[in-house]
């Protein structure tokens, strides 16, 4: 009788950690690019419902490239997360905060005063602006 009590006990576990698993908006990986001067940067997202993650990378002249991942929340049509990248040249990833704004089908990089609390970067909210953006990404072709 007990060794039924735990297995019915697990079952229950098991389809409750199920139930709680996000879903996604789209199963599909979406591509999207920029330009900005002789700057240009690709985008990779997976959306959820709640969250959001994928890969980003900057290319520069001279073969500069800073290329690392991307991971957050969404709220509205904003992503607010950060970027965990490789910097050309530089032996160790660093943090930076990360913020896009969804405007039709387009995706628009914003800026801000960054903060770090508890070792997380962040832009204060009341600083972000999405004004001068320096890339406007587009879906890739």
């Amino acid at each position: 009788m007990r060794l039924i009590t735990f297995a019915a006990y697990f079952v229950l576990l098991a389809l409750s950690f199920a139930s709680c698993e996000e879903k996604r908006r789209d199963t599909e990986l979406l591509r999207y690019v920029a330009f900005s001067n002789r700057d240009s940067a690709q985008l990779e997202l997976n959306l959820f419902e709640r969250r959001f993650h994928g890969k980003l990378r900057f290319y520069r002249p001279g073969g500069e490239i800073d290329s690392g991942e991307v991971q957050g929340n969404i709220k509205n049509d904003t992503l607010a997360g950060d970027y965990y990248y490789f910097p050309f040249g530089w032996g160790q990833k660093k943090r930076r905060p990360f913020v896009l704004l969804k405007k039709g089908s387009q995706y628009i990089l914003g800026s801000g005063t960054e903060q770090v609390y508890m070792g997380i970067p962040h832009y204060i909210p009341s600083t972000i602006s999405f004004q001068q953006a320096k890339f406007i990404f587009s879906e890739a072709r």
